[in-house]
């Protein structure tokens, strides 16, 4: 119960930073966005008995994440670039979960060059499409980023026997919401704002976090068993 209580604290802090964008509540928001990975990270450790070899990637990547957040709500270039090392560690982080899962997995299967070929593609005319619109100082830690959280998605998609398990689909698509939310960021700061952005990035963003940690949580307290 205690897990769950946190769980559901978090739908609540995302409920509130909702309403925060929405009405431009800025002390709401300057309260509930911080607040919301620690709650996260929280619930994922009450909610998981595994080895700490394998929680420590995730709490690391959360914590990471809880960084970047707090860097990116202020204005300048040189936070947006610590914001930008942060949630690089984090998705690191995050390859390393999934790398170590692989490994476990001592039947896992061969790499999917259709997914390999997709996300490098992606990745590629992604960050093309963002270059003409980047300072000198902002095209390669973009490029960077953009390589690393493709490859995020690559290893989350490697790491399973069974992609249609729980604890698989769960993580799969969190590492898309994942790409999906920094790319809403990138073209609502570069390119061209929309209405809307705040709500759906941060809206992408709240749903990827929520749906590694639960598939993670699935797998450490299955012992590893199915993947």
């Amino acid at each position: 119960m205690q897990g769950k209580g946190w769980l559901y604290g978090y739908g609540l802090t995302a409920i509130l930073h909702g309403l925060s964008i929405l009405a431009n509540w800025g002390l709401v928001r300057f309260v509930t966005k911080p607040l919301l990975m620690i709650v996260l990270l929280v619930f994922f450790l009450l909610g998981t008995n595994g080895s700490t070899r394998f929680r420590k990637w995730i709490s690391a990547a959360l914590l990471c994440s809880w960084l970047g957040d707090i860097f990116l709500m202020n204005e300048g270039e040189t936070y947006f670039i610590a914001g930008l090392a942060s949630f690089l560690v984090a998705h690191l982080c995050y390859i390393f979960f999934f790398m170590a899962i692989r490994r476990k997995n001592a039947q896992a299967g061969p790499w999917n060059i259709v997914i390999l070929a997709a996300l490098a593609l992606y990745a590629g005319l992604f960050y093309f499409f963002l270059a003409p619109h980047l300072t000198p100082t902002l095209k390669l830690p973009v490029l960077v980023y953009a390589l690393v959280i493709a490859a995020m998605f690559v290893m989350a998609f490697h790491a399973f026997n069974n992609k249609k398990s729980d604890a698989a689909l769960w993580c799969i698509t969190g590492a898309a919401l994942f790409i999906l939310s920094d790319s809403l960021l990138a073209i609502n700061s570069f390119v061209q704002a929309f209405s809307g952005a705040g709500l759906a990035i941060m809206g992408t963003y709240i749903l990827a976090q929520l749906a590694i940690v639960l598939g993670a949580k699935q797998l450490l307290n299955s012992k590893l068993n199915t993947v």
